[in-house]
């Protein structure tokens, strides 16, 4: 991955300045026979250390050193602004200058990928910018290769199910259902796999179940969380499908 060709870089690089400053014998820096300066063990390795320090900030900064611990539902308002970006026309707004240069560097990411398909943060950036666009599709197909890529990678596990719920307007197939299983079971305290096991509970029907995993979610959920309120509206809805579904019972 690029943060770790970055940081292999700079160790090389930091070799280099350790093998070009001349070692001292007593510990302190003095001047050389041949004239070169030398240098103390601890400052040789302290100089050695700046460019993979360097590298570290750097990519920590401008980069993606790991796949975010975020799910894209959970990120607010991004579903509205991957409607809007694919509609968008007018070359002086500036989310068009943002999805320009998406789109650039997508197409720079397809490239390398091409050559270099098992580039697991590549195949989660495409997913993730086409996404933003509005590319549900491809978006869903790089999801599933950078899954396959990670190992199953239980975070990817539900971003990627998120992405193919979406697709399929809110339905839950059998792949989804196996991701959010999956998911859940690796990290039985994520908010968003919880949400989704519940939705899938009541698409099955299983109405009480559905509405014991929404209760104990919500309860979890900070207020001003925006799955706090889709939770509670599900939870609305499940009080009415019970009440409705006693009604029509027997006496």
């Amino acid at each position: 991955m690029i943060w770790l060709g970055l940081v292999i870089l700079a160790g090389f690089a930091g070799l280099a300045i350790f093998a070009s400053l001349q070692r001292g014998n007593d510990g302190v820096a003095s001047d050389g026979t041949d004239g070169k300066r030398e240098f103390p063990t601890v400052v040789r390795i302290g100089f050695a250390l700046v460019p993979v320090i360097a590298a570290g900030v750097l990519y920590g900064t401008i980069g993606t050193p790991q796949i975010p611990a975020r799910p894209y539902a959970e990120r607010a308002g991004e579903r509205n602004l991957a409607a809007a970006a694919a509609a968008a026309s007018d070359a002086a707004d500036p989310d068009f200058q943002t999805d320009q240069q998406i789109r650039r560097l997508l197409s720079q990411i397809v490239l390398s990928l091409e050559a270099n398909p098992r580039n697991l943060q590549g195949w989660v950036v495409l997913a993730r910018g086409s996404l933003r666009l509005g590319d549900i599709d491809r978006a869903v197909a790089a999801f599933a290769r950078a899954y396959a890529l990670s190992g199953h990678n239980p975070l990817l596990a539900i971003e990627y199910a998120d992405t193919r719920i979406t697709a399929q307007q809110g339905q839950i197939d059998k792949i989804s259902r196996e991701l959010i299983l999956h998911a859940l079971g690796r990290m039985p305290n994520h908010q968003l796999s919880r949400y989704y096991y519940g939705i899938m509970l009541k698409q099955q029907g299983k109405f009480r179940q559905a509405l014991n995993v929404f209760v104990d979610l919500y309860r979890d959920i900070p207020k001003d969380d925006p799955l706090g309120g889709a939770a509670k509206a599900e939870i609305q809805d499940l009080n009415a499908e019970i009440a409705s579904a006693t009604t029509a019972e027997p006496n």
